[in-house]
């Protein structure tokens, strides 16, 4: 069956049972530490690469060119028209 009884279960309620829960006790504090162990290493591992993938410094040597003010302008117009386009649709 695939819900038998165990010995170690309140077999009503399914809770650990005190044998269990002494069983157990002195384990706790090794499977804390594991566990606070793999969280460390796993959110070293997630900072390290988060950090390393945010360096996007790979234009920053490529100088800008200036832009005169009718380009501006123009480019200004050619925004607002895209955008009420967008708008319409």
């Amino acid at each position: 069956m695939v819900l038998e009884h165990s010995r170690y279960q309140d077999p009503r309620t399914w809770k650990m049972t005190p044998a269990m829960i002494r069983a157990r006790q002195p384990f706790f504090k090794k499977n804390l530490a594991g566990l606070g162990a793999l969280l460390l290493v796993t959110g070293g591992i997630y900072v390290y690469t988060y950090r390393f993938l945010n360096k996007d410094n790979d234009f920053a040597d490529v100088p800008i060119p200036p832009i005169d003010a009718q380009e501006l302008e123009k480019l200004k117009k050619e925004y607002e028209k895209h955008k009420q386009d967008a708008r319409k649709n």
